[in-house]
């Protein structure tokens, strides 16, 4: 199958990668010259990652700008000092132990609804932003204190799954051998405009419920009419991210597929 010199390709970036390792592997496996994503993923997310390339890159700004849809799994229970599970957990008193043993569907439900729509988000600490200059995850793992300003963002979506009591057997395997509280494992669906933050999202949910929360797992389903289905296969080898390369050729776009799927959205 000849390869398009211009055009995109879906990929499945594997959690521990960054979004640019995977941007470095279809570089490197393919030889293209310019190359870049639609939308930075955590090293701790993973899931559906659009790459472009050649005069396809012109189309990023575009396709960041699509609707995302995330599966998540919220922990709740706790704040994490880096608002999801890579974190040092917040020491848990009885408010919130007792608040994760009452939590009920329609409880979670009604909190869920007051994230829905319109919203204003101050993002995680442990984001991508610049902040004077310098990444704002880069500033915060370096102990400096500032503040992020809120911004607008559109929860379009947020339905919630199933809820997960954890035994404190459990709890100790899941969080952390010192954990020694309640907690929960929530399953979610969120489908949010771009600049929305699923880890500020989970902090702010918890709150809202008064227990507590972070990010414990995230991926990235959606994005317009591209989804899993659409990706072809990463895996992560040391630091590097491997492309699966028949698979990329198989899953690559050139410039009028692109445009056909983007008129889908």
């Amino acid at each position: 199958m000849p390869e398009p010199e211009s055009g995109a390709v879906c990929v499945y970036k594997p959690r521990g990668a960054s979004s640019f390792a995977a941007v470095r592997a279809l570089r490197r496996e393919f030889s293209f010259k310019k190359v870049g994503h639609a939308g930075t993923l955590d090293p701790l997310a993973e899931g559906l990652l659009i790459l472009g390339f050649g005069r396809g890159t012109k189309s990023l700004p575009l396709l960041q700008g699509l609707k995302k849809t995330y599966r998540a799994i919220f922990a709740l229970g706790s704040e994490s000092s880096t608002e999801d599970s890579e974190g040092a957990l917040c020491p848990q008193g009885a408010r919130e132990a007792r608040i994760v043993r009452g939590l009920t569907y329609r409880s979670l439900a009604g909190a869920a609804k007051k994230f829905t729509g319109p919203i204003s988000q101050t993002p995680s600490r442990f984001s991508a932003l610049h902040f004077e200059g310098k990444r704002a995850y880069d500033l915060a793992r370096s102990g400096q204190d500032f503040d992020l300003d809120p911004r607008p963002v559109e929860i379009y979506s947020f339905k919630i799954g199933r809820l997960f009591p954890l035994p404190r057997g459990e709890a100790q395997k899941t969080l952390g051998k010192r954990w020694n509280g309640q907690a929960a494992l929530l399953e979610c669906e969120v489908s949010c405009s771009k600049g929305t933050y699923i880890r500020a999202l989970a902090r702010d949910f918890g709150r809202e419920l008064g227990c507590g929360a972070y990010l414990f797992f995230l991926q990235r389903s959606k994005i317009g009419p591209f989804s899993l289905k659409d990706c072809a296969s990463c895996r992560l080898e040391g630091k590097r991210v491997r492309i699966d390369r028949s698979q990329a050729l198989a899953k690559m776009m050139d410039l009028p597929s692109l445009q056909r799927r983007l008129e889908e959205k």
